[in-house]
């Protein structure tokens, strides 16, 4: 058997044990210290508080949705000769670095994510040093040796984390000082370059519509686009920092990376309405969390972001207290550029793509994320109603370079506006024509 630590940040002690057997399986146990804290927590609600060990299915779901999905990943996993699903090996070589607040060790490891001080525990990134790092990431170029992302990101897109630290640069955690990072830097790939300031668009869109988001900001570096997204699992207090424990959607619902589309999975094993609502049912506040995530859900078929896979949604996991849904992220409107898939990242009822949404399907899943059957269709017209008439509001201002993503709102927004007979008064404008699918003129 090969056995691991798995740690919190907050934890003195290991939380739990991950043990890989001869036979391939992977299990995942509490340990009785942590069970006995007050202030103890579950790592996953796909991994509840129990002294009975978790099996490989839901174990190796949780911990393979922490390995990343990029290149460089792949060059680590090439290089020591470890097979794709071999969780724990991989666990053994890169879990010190893993994302969050969790970190993997071997048993002899002592803790190594700690909290932060930025006035002591960061290296400043000189100007030529942060352009060198942005290169060599939109290049594909391996990252100078003590660039070494100290704080790795789960996602496809080439990112680093970084700390913002009190005079205005950025930097990275000194060696071996465990200290978090404040920032990700993102880098487009380059069939997409406008995607930095498209998120950073869509994101401020969605501030202004009332959904709780986090904070990034669009750039260039030497005619390279970025986008500096802020960590919001983290809490800065002066020049303290400290990780919060945060889990995706993905894990929460015992899925494995490569099921965070519903096209993935079978009935009982993939992200549909119905996992989602089971998700939101065990929030601290289930009926503002599901008033919230169907105004989400509404957006996102305004704008045109159908890649709201379960990795794109997360949980908070806070001391002594029930899951709280995190701020909103990745909200990219990717159906106003090429390359993209049309089908939706869940159905809307029996809907696969925006365009063939009706008020049957809108019901529907608003019924099946738990909103209850006596208030459903009030609540449903009354989300789409505010979310309609804010964004239709802010999209009369945009500038021309969001010409596209205006037409794309002004066609959902028709038809959610006829479908659920709102009555609001919509601009007219030119139909879109995207890559293809329910838009697209003949």
């Amino acid at each position: 058997m090969r056995r691991l630590n798995v740690w919190l940040e907050s934890s003195p002690t290991p939380i739990g044990v991950l043990v890989a057997s001869d036979s391939g399986t992977t299990d995942f146990v509490y340990t009785a210290a942590w069970l006995m804290t007050r202030e103890n927590h579950p790592l996953s609600l796909s991994l509840p508080l129990e002294p009975t060990p978790h099996g490989d299915v839901l174990t190796r779901a949780f911990f393979d949705n922490l390995l990343q999905e990029n290149r460089q990943f792949d060059q680590v996993r090439a290089r020591e000769g470890l097979a794709q699903n071999d969780v724990v090996g991989l666990l053994a070589i890169v879990g010190a670095d893993c994302a969050g607040a969790v970190s993997v060790l071997p048993e002899d490891h002592p803790p190594i994510k700690r909290p932060g001080d930025l006035a002591n525990d960061y290296d400043e990134l000189s100007d030529a040093e942060f352009r060198d790092m942005v290169m060599r990431l939109a290049s594909g170029k391996p990252l100078a040796y003590e660039m070494r992302d100290p704080s790795p990101v789960a996602g496809f897109r080439d990112k680093i984390s970084l700390a913002a630290l009190p005079n205005g640069r950025f930097g990275l955690p000194k060696p071996n000082s465990g200290a978090p990072t404040t920032h990700i830097l993102k880098i487009p790939d380059a069939d997409h370059r406008h995607e930095a300031r498209d998120e950073e668009f869509v994101t401020l869109l969605a501030h202004q519509c009332g959904l709780p988001v986090g904070t990034c900001i669009a750039d260039q570096v030497e005619g390279q686009d970025i986008l500096l997204i802020q960590r919001f699992d983290r809490i800065v207090e002066g020049d303290a920092v400290t990780r919060i424990h945060q889990e995706d959607f993905a894990q929460a619902a015992g899925l494995p990376a490569a099921l965070k589309y519903e096209r993935s999975g079978i009935a009982g094993r993939r992200f549909d309405a119905a996992t989602i609502g089971r998700i939101l049912a065990t929030t601290a506040q289930p009926a503002r969390a599901r008033a919230l995530f169907l105004r989400l859900t509404l957006f996102n078929l305004l704008v045109g972001n159908n890649d709201n896979h379960a990795k794109n949604h997360g949980l908070f996991h806070l001391p002594g207290d029930a899951p709280m849904l995190t701020p909103f992220y990745d909200l990219v409107p990717v159906q106003i550029a090429s390359g993209f898939r049309e089908d939706l990242a869940y159905n809307i009822g029996k809907a696969r793509f925006a365009h063939e949404v009706d008020a049957a399907d809108l019901l529907h899943f608003t019924g099946e994320i738990g909103i209850s059957a006596t208030g459903a269709a009030s609540i449903l017209a009354k989300e789409a109603h505010n979310v309609v008439t804010a964004i239709e509001a802010l999209s009369s201002g945009f500038e021309q370079a969001m010409g596209a993503l205006d037409r794309q709102i002004g066609a959902v927004a028709e038809l959610l506006n006829d479908t659920l007979a709102l009555g609001i008064d919509l601009r007219d404008r030119d139909a879109p024509a995207t890559s293809g699918g329910g838009w697209q003129l003949s």
